[in-house]
């Protein structure tokens, strides 16, 4: 009966401790700010392009250059931005403790295996991710408006950078990785007035009660502290556009709690609960338009090729695609994007892709060469 009575207790704990992971994560889902904001499929271009804003590595130029662009995003209905939350808790973090702060490794144990078999069950509590559509505004579009004092750490790159800042090279092409972009990561103080409106911090009371409250049928919550330890705000942005990738809004929050445990679970006592958790908000930015594959091509007279476009629009709307030759005498292009030559000439045509979509007008352009073969330049 004894054996009995300890394996129930042992259940009763695993159910508390279960809970508490659980609500741990509704914490770190209380804070998080549902906004919305898909990626920008740009075309690859060469890395040695020049940038359309060049920017140095100083923290006033980041934080100035990251206020710019998340300004020009706000109320603008062709540029839609899709939204994931992930939050998670580090294992290494977790501490429970008897109230003379004696560390409870077997404690700790049972509730690190809590959180492991329950995560996909905790998932329910981050809530669905966003997906955000063409052709409406979004109030709530994050944007960066930070003094250079706010910054603690800032590190930026052109193109993908190790932890030690070196370039990073693709193994085959020995080409840069992302050349074409802008890396931004700004460490934030946690203390700085800037840091509570763009990271949604003043909630910390009302996640500190919401957690009291539900967890008031497994135990009573003497005190319960939520601090904020960490902030980084990171983006990748296309320099050659100066259009917004992503960006990404990481909060580590430390908390501690003094618990009772309450009814069956009262055999055992008080306990001191410790860990941390990170909630990352993740902003994928995609903007309506039109764009050529190439924007240089080559074609013989009485020679054809076809011109490739990408546009970005929802699957379902009406758009209409039309193409046009600055000289048909030179070169035509059909409505299907078919350029054919028609007579040699030293002087490239520009044929214009224009894209009508949802009361406004896209274009794109690309440069036609017409000449013989063996006076053909290719781009």
């Amino acid at each position: 009966m004894a054996e009995k009575n300890k394996s129930r207790k042992m259940q009763y704990l695993m159910f508390g401790l279960c809970s508490l992971i659980a609500l741990a994560v509704c914490f770190a889902v209380l804070v998080v700010t549902v906004r919305s904001v898909d990626a920008n499929n740009s075309s690859v271009v060469e890395y040695d392009t020049e940038s359309k804003t060049e920017i140095t590595g100083e923290t006033a130029a980041l934080t100035q250059y990251l206020k710019n662009l998340t300004a020009k995003t706000q109320n603008n209905r062709f540029i839609k931005v899709n939204s994931y939350t992930d939050v998670s808790v580090d294992d290494s973090t977790v501490k429970v403790c008897d109230l003379q702060g004696n560390e409870l490794q077997k404690d700790k144990n049972l509730l690190i295996y809590a959180k492991n078999n329950m995560m996909s069950a905790i998932d329910g509590y981050y809530g669905e991710d966003y997906t955000g559509v063409f052709g409406t505004v979004y109030q709530d579009m994050p944007q960066v408006d930070l003094g250079v004092q706010s910054v603690v750490e800032s590190r930026f790159s052109v193109g993908q950078a190790d932890e030690q800042g070196n370039p990073v090279y693709d193994n085959n092409s020995g080409e840069l990785i992302d050349g074409d972009y802008y890396f931004i990561n700004l460490g934030i103080d946690p203390t700085a007035a800037e840091a509570s409106k763009l990271f949604s911090l003043d909630e910390k009371d009302e996640i500190c009660k919401s957690f009291t409250d539900n967890v008031a049928q497994v135990c009573t919550v003497e005190k319960a502290e939520l601090a904020v330890k960490n902030l980084v705000v990171s983006a990748k942005v296309n320099r050659l556009t100066d259009e917004i990738e992503y960006m990404t809004f990481e909060k580590v929050y430390a908390v501690k709690a003094d618990v009772e445990f309450v009814n069956e679970l009262e055999v055992f006592g008080a306990r001191k609960v410790e860990f941390e958790y990170k909630v990352a908000e993740r902003f994928e930015y995609r903007y309506a338009g039109i764009r050529f594959s190439e924007h240089s091509v080559s074609v013989e007279p009485d020679g054809e090729v076809a011109l490739s476009v990408n546009a970005v629009i929802e699957n379902d709307s009406e758009y209409t695609v039309s193409f046009a030759s600055s000289d048909t005498s030179v070169a035509t292009v059909d409505e299907m994007g078919y350029v054919k030559g028609i007579s040699q000439s030293d002087k490239p045509v520009t044929v214009t892709v224009t894209l009508s979509y949802l009361g406004e007008v896209f274009e794109d352009t690309c440069t036609v060469s017409v000449k013989q073969a063996e006076n053909m330049i290719t781009g």
